[in-house]
Parts: C-alpha cells; structure tokens; sequence
C-alpha cells in the first residue's frame, strides 16, 4: 500500500495517508461551509436545466416554436451539458477540481444573458448548447469534492442537500417565472430569467473562488508535496473550527491509488472497467425518463387546456414535493445502503410516473405529479450520491463527467421522443415508456451495482 508524502503535517499525523487522515476528522463547521458552497453551486446548476420545464410554452409561443422544434430547444441544452461534462471530468482529473468549478461560470453565465436575446429558434438553440457545456462541466467536479474531501457517513447526506437547496432554488424561480409573465408578458417574461440566470452567475463566481482543492486528487497525480500542504492547511481549518487537537489518523490500512493520469482509457484499466459501463448504462437509462418527463411537464399541462400562468402555479406545488426528498434519500442511504434505496425509489418513480400518465383532472395531475417529482428528487439525490463511489480519485471526475455524458444523450432524446409518443400512444403510453426506463435501471442496481455504505472512497473502489 502506498502512504502519500506527508511532509507539513501536524502532529499525531505521523506517515498515515490522505486518506487515513480525512477519514479521523470530525465534521465541523468547516466541511459545513464548503458544502454549502457546493449547494449552492447545484441549485443554480440545476435551476438553470430545469428552468425550461415551465418556460418552454411561452418561449414557443414568443419564438412561433412547433412541437417538434420545442422538443429541438428543450433537447439543446443538454447536448452541450453532454459534451462540457466528458471535457469537464479529462479536465478535473488531469488540471484539478476547483479551477473548473470556478472558470465554468464565465461559460454559462455570459451564455445565459445572451440567452435573453435569442431571435429564433437556431440562435436560441446555439446559446442553450453553449451554455450546457458550461453546466456540464460542474457536475464532475463539485461531485468529485464532495466525494474526496466530505467524511465517510456524510457523503450521501451532503449530496441531500444538495438536492434540497436545488429543489428550493426551483421553486423560487418558479414562483419569480409566474410574477415576471403576470406583470410585463410572456415575451419579456422568458427573456428577464435568463438575465436572472446571468446575474446568478456572477453571484456563484465570488462565492466559488474559497473553495479549497482536493489533497485526495493531488496525491492521486503523485504531487505529494502539494497534497501534503493542501492536507495540512484542511486540517488546521478544522482543528479550528473543531476547538481542540484532532484525534490521530485511524489504523493505515486504506491505500491511495497510485498515480495515474486522468484520461478515458484509464476508466477500463483491471477492475474499473465493469463499474464503468455499469455507471454508463444506468445514467442512460435512468436520463431518458427522467428529463423525458420533467421537460415536458408544463408544456404538456398548457396542451391539455391549462394556462401558461396555472401551469407554472402547478410546477410550483409539484416542484415543492422534491424538497424533502433529498434529505430523507441522503439520510436513508447513509442508514440502509445505496443500493436498496436507489432500487425503491427507482420502482415507486416507474409507479408515479404511470399514475400521472392517467391522470386527467388537474387535481389528479398535481397530486400525481407532486408524488413523481418527490420519488425523482429522490433519485437524483441516489444517482448523484452514489456515482462518484464507484470510481477511483484519479479517474473520478472523468469517470463522473462520462456517466453525465450517457445521461445527457438519452435527455436529448427523451425530450425529442414525447411528441412522437403522445401522437402514437397518447400521455399514457409516454409515460409507460419512461416508467420501463426507470423500472430496467432497477434491475441495472440490483444486478450489477456495488454496496458503497460506510466506506472511504479507496476502500468503495478498491
């Protein structure tokens, strides 16, 4: 087993690894407040891909968008998210992760301004893709950080609230989306939450420049001098913020891993390779249905005879249901395991979606509907929880930034797929279909997937 060099450390450390010396700190108000900078990261990420949801009806009105060419804008997004996350994750694992967390914002916020100026369908196309990349490139390495530098009994948990701050973050925009439409229309309605967006962004730059970068990842590109430094001053922040000497590092039996470069080919070295494809096919999977239904949701409730604004009022209560979600999956995960939560949620999910494709009151749409969006909250908070477990800390962004890929190939077709479903099948046979996609990825975990509870990520991806 390798020990990182240790050159700075403090005292009681000795020659224990990274790893062995993370996993001995107590959680304080430190860790507290780089998580919260990375919750604060998601939500605005996740408002941003989710912000068409509810905005798509009055950018097709405003833009004279067909069905067809909505499903082509709502799609856009998420190709570049597809790309900027396989980029993003070579990036992380070979240049770190906190400058890519920080530079990304430049990206999509100048992106999303532009957004708001969009004059028909191809430019708005181009500066959504532009912008996916930009938010693409988050995902791996705020995952990453979360994953290396968070304890052990903790990382689900975070990866919670996440979700929750992402899911409050959503229904604050709504409720900001509804006020805009009521009091200047439609047309400039759309246009000011981009501009929102853009601002959000410039917000997101300040908060991000005191993130710290992870000493698990230096170590990992053999820069032990760096990571023991990096070490040494995350220890003495919680040693502060702890008021006492940190207890000594645990017995030294995790291993770092040994240096390597994070490309795609080391993703297939021994042992990986099964866990790789694996984290692909369930993102796949699980994507189709999950941005297949959520993209479509207000545009489908304006379809059945609902107005713009009573369609955002909606996505308001059902977007509210995701909020208690996340905690309780982070929680129940940290208690029962990844694997028997991710294969629940994905079962009741395939449920809920069945019930909303048969619901014809609007009563029974937003009980439904707010059933559905409290089993996926709860499922993004699993998929995000557990993916970063499943690979090693050289390749763990690369690893990540890919799986996002596979998932946003399959969120550029789910989209696309709607329209085409509901002329064939009706809203029941479209959302039967993202029902067997959630009910496959079940199989997927239950067959194939790892137990990662309670383990440093060395000893998860050993």
């Amino acid at each position: 087993m390798r020990s990182s060099g240790l050159g700075g450390s403090p005292a009681g450390a000795g020659n224990a690894s990274i790893a062995a010396r993370f996993e001995r700190l107590p959680f304080t108000a430190y860790q507290r407040r780089i998580a919260l900078i990375l919750v604060s990261c998601f939500a605005i990420d996740a408002v941003d891909l989710a912000m068409l949801s509810y905005l798509l009806a009055p950018v097709s009105h405003d833009l004279g968008l067909s069905q067809a060419e909505a499903g082509l804008a709502a799609s856009s997004v998420f190709a570049g998210v597809g790309i900027g996350a396989t980029i993003a994750g070579i990036l992380c694992d070979t240049y770190g992760r906190r400058k890519i967390l920080v530079y990304t914002m430049y990206l999509w916020g100048v992106a999303s301004l532009l957004t708001a100026f969009a004059w028909d369908l191809t430019s708005f196309m181009t500066l959504r893709f532009i912008t996916g990349i930009g938010l693409g490139a988050e995902i791996p390495a705020a995952f990453a950080l979360i994953a290396e530098c968070m304890p052990a009994s903790r990382r689900a948990l975070i990866t919670g609230w996440m979700q929750v701050g992402s899911a409050i973050a959503t229904v604050l925009f709504n409720i900001i989306a509804l006020v805009a439409i009521h009091l200047i229309g439609e047309a400039l309605g759309w246009r000011a939450m981009f501009v929102l967006m853009f601002l959000a962004a410039m917000f997101a730059i300040y908060v991000r420049r005191h993130i710290c970068e992870s000493p698990r990842w230096l170590a990992s590109c053999g820069r032990d001098a760096e990571a023991a430094r990096a070490m040494a001053a995350f220890e003495s922040e919680v040693e502060r913020a702890h008021g006492r000497p940190l207890p000594p590092p645990v017995a030294d039996v995790i291993a770092d891993a040994p240096p390597v470069q994070g490309t795609l080919a080391k993703l297939f070295a021994p042992g990986q390779a099964s866990r790789t494809l694996f984290a692909w096919a369930l993102w796949f999977a699980v994507m189709m249905g999950y941005y297949g239904i959520t993209m479509w949701v207000g545009k489908l409730l304006v379809d059945r005879g609902m107005s713009i604004a009573d369609s955002i009022m909606i996505g308001i209560f059902i977007s509210s249901a995701g909020i208690p979600a996340a905690w309780l999956t982070g929680s129940l995960m940290e208690r029962l395991g990844r694997k028997l939560v991710i294969i629940a949620v994905l079962m009741f999910v395939s449920l809920a979606a069945l019930a909303y494709g048969y619901a014809t009151s609007f009563a029974w749409i937003a009980a439904t509907g707010a059933v559905m969006r409290f089993f996926m909250v709860a499922l993004a908070t699993g998929l995000y929880a557990y993916t970063p477990e499943l690979f090693r800390t050289s390749t763990r962004a690369t690893g990540l930034g890919t799986s996002s890929t596979m998932g946003r190939i399959s969120a550029v077709a789910g989209p696309m797929l709607v329209p085409v479903l509901v002329a064939t099948w009706g809203y029941i046979g479209a959302f039967a279909a993202f029902a067997i996609c959630f009910g496959i990825s079940a199989l997927l975990v239950l067959l194939i997937g790892p137990e990662t509870r309670g383990k440093s990520v060395e000893d998860a991806t050993a």
